[in-house]
C-alpha cells in the first residue's frame, strides 16, 4: 500500500531531532532553537528528520508538546524532506496523536514498541495487537521500533499489517534482525543503528539495512552523511575510518545520553539547552571532553 517514492525517501539517514528546553525553564519548550537546529540540517543536506524520538526525549514530553514540536516540524521542513513524528508507547496517547499527526501531513510515523510497567512483554502477542490497534487509526505508514529484541518470526507476524512500511532496530540482536531481513525480504525498509564503537556499521548494511539513525547528524551531519554515501558505493573501508573518528564521541553520549549531544549543539552555536530529569546534563568534565574531541575532529566551536 506504500508508494515506492515514500519507500526511497525512507532509504536515507534519519535524523533524530533533540527537543531544545529554555535555558531558564526545563517545562518550558525552546520553538525558535528548534526551528534553528532543523534549518542547519537541511541546509547541509539532511533528508529525513525524526521529532519526538528517544534523542528528542519522547518520554518527558507531553502528548501537546509532542503535537507542538511535529507541527514546528513541518513548517521548517516544508517540501525539502520526510518529517517522521514518534508516537510514545502508550496507546491511549498514541491514539490522541496519530490523527493530530495525520492532519498535520504525517506520511509515516515512528511507532515505539509498548511495554508493561517498563519491561518488555513476555507474549508478543499484545505487541502485534498494539501495532495492529495502531493501523487502524490513521492512513499513515508506521515504522515499528524494536527495543524489545524480536524474533525473526515476530517480524513474520508484523509484515501482516500492511500500514507497516519499515522497522528501526538498533541492532542488539544482529542475529535475529539478520535472520528476520532473510525471512521478510524487501516487505519491510530496514533502518538499522550505527554504533561506532565499534564501528560495525558497515556490517549492518552487508546484512541488509537500508538505512541508518542518527544522533550526531544534530551537529555534526557531514560525518553521517558521508557514512551513508559510503555504504551506497559499498566503501567499506571508508565506512571503518569514518566510525573510528567518530567513536569517541560515541563513548561520550553512552556516558552522558542526550545531555553530550545538546552540549555538542551549544558549542557549535546551535541550540541544545538542558534535559529534563531524570535525564542529566553533561557534567563540566563530560563538556571539556568533547570539545576536544570536536577540535580533533575540526568542528568549529562558537562558545
Amino acid at each position: 500500500m506504500h508508494s515506492n517514492e515514500l519507500r526511497d525517501q525512507l532509504r536515507n539517514v534519519h535524523a533524530y531531532a533533540v527537543t531544545p528546553l529554555c535555558e531558564d525553564d526545563v517545562l518550558s519548550l525552546d520553538l525558535n532553537g528548534f526551528s534553528r537546529n532543523i534549518e542547519f540540517m537541511l541546509d547541509r543536506g539532511v533528508k529525513v528528520v525524526v521529532v519526538g524520538g528517544g534523542t528528542g526525549e519522547i518520554d518527558a514530553l507531553t502528548v501537546a508538546e509532542l503535537e507542538t514540536i511535529a507541527r514546528r516540524a513541518f513548517e521548517v521542513v516544508g517540501d525539502r524532506g520526510l518529517v517522521i513524528p514518534a508516537l510514545p508507547d502508550n496507546l491511549a496517547a498514541a491514539a490522541e496523536l496519530a490523527p493530530r499527526y495525520e492532519k498535520l501531513g504525517a506520511r509515516v510515523t515512528l511507532a515505539m514498541a509498548p511495554c508493561i510497567r517498563n519491561l518488555i512483554p513476555d507474549d508478543t502477542e499484545g505487541v502485534f495487537q498494539y501495532y495492529q490497534t495502531l493501523a487502524g487509526m490513521s492512513d499513515m505508514a508506521l515504522m515499528p521500533y524494536n527495543t524489545q529484541g524480536w524474533k525473526a518470526e515476530f517480524f513474520s507476524r508484523l509484515a501482516q499489517i500492511d500500514h507497516i512500511i519499515g522497522v528501526k532496530d538498533p541492532c542488539q540482536y544482529p542475529h535475529h534482525l539478520f535472520r528476520a531481513i532473510q525471512l521478510v525480504g524487501d516487505r519491510f525498509v530496514w533502518i538499522g543503528n550505527k554504533r561506532h564503537d565499534p564501528g560495525v556499521l558497515h556490517l549492518r548494511f552487508q546484512m541488509g539495512i537500508e538505512a541508518f539513525t542518527a544522533g550526531f547528524v544534530n551537529f555534526i551531519p557531514q560525518f553521517e552523511l558521508e557514512l551513508f554515501e559510503a555504504a551506497g558505493r559499498k566503501d567499506w573501508e571508508r565506512m571503518v575510518e569514518i566510525q573510528a573518528q567518530l567513536a569517541p564521541l560515541e563513548r561520550l553520549r553512552n556516558r552522558h545520553a542526550e545531555g553530550i549531544i545538546k552540549s555538542a549543539l551549544d558549542l557549535v552555536g546551535l541550540t541544545g539547552g538542558r534535559v529534563r530529569p531524570p535525564r542529566t546534563d553533561a557534567s563540566p568534565e563530560g563538556v571539556a571532553e568533547l570539545r576536544e574531541e570536536l577540535d580533533k575532529l575540526g568542528v568549529e566551536i562558537s562558545r
